[in-house]
């Protein structure tokens, strides 16, 4: 049995050890087979959005985006939803960022994502608009000329590389 000291000494090695444990233990992350059917549903609704909004702006798959999982440079399954591109630039057509935000929030909110209220910049000169889901749900939408639609998030899986 410890003694009253060694009780008292023991009590915060026990909290931080705890705090270590739950720090490392977050969310747990969708299985590919839960997460691709929403994000696809998703990325559909965006786009029917835009062809709603600005009718006569297509949007199609990129050649060689089609859907896929793959390792990230921290060791995380991710998979992406084949990107879709318009024809031309959705933030000429719609005026500024603003609007398209406008366009997409309660889309965004219906599918368990944030709204957005800010630009970002983002690698070789594109401008875009990005938001975030529930477990690792990731969406950017950015142009340098005709928009794309990128939607991917953390998976679970024994298997990453796996045939979807």
């Amino acid at each position: 049995m410890l003694n009253r000291l060694e009780r008292r000494a023991l009590v915060p090695l026990l909290l931080c050890t705890s705090l270590a444990v739950s720090s490392c233990s977050g969310p747990s992350l969708p299985t590919a087979a839960d997460a691709r059917p929403r994000l696809e549903q998703l990325s559909t609704d965006l786009a029917g959005a835009f062809a709603r909004d600005y009718p006569g702006q297509p949007w199609l798959p990129v050649r060689y985006g089609d859907t896929s999982m793959a390792m990230d440079s921290s060791g995380t399954c991710v998979l992406w939803i084949g990107t879709l591109r318009s024809q031309d630039s959705l933030y000429a057509v719609a005026g500024n960022w603003d609007a398209v935000m406008k366009t997409i929030n309660a889309v965004l909110k219906e599918g368990g994502f944030a709204p957005i209220t800010h630009t970002d910049s983002f690698k070789g000169g594109y401008t875009g608009i990005s938001s975030t889901g529930g477990h690792g749900g990731r969406l950017n939408m950015f142009e340098k000329g005709p928009m794309d639609i990128s939607v991917s998030a953390k998976v679970s899986g024994k298997y990453c590389s796996a045939d979807l």
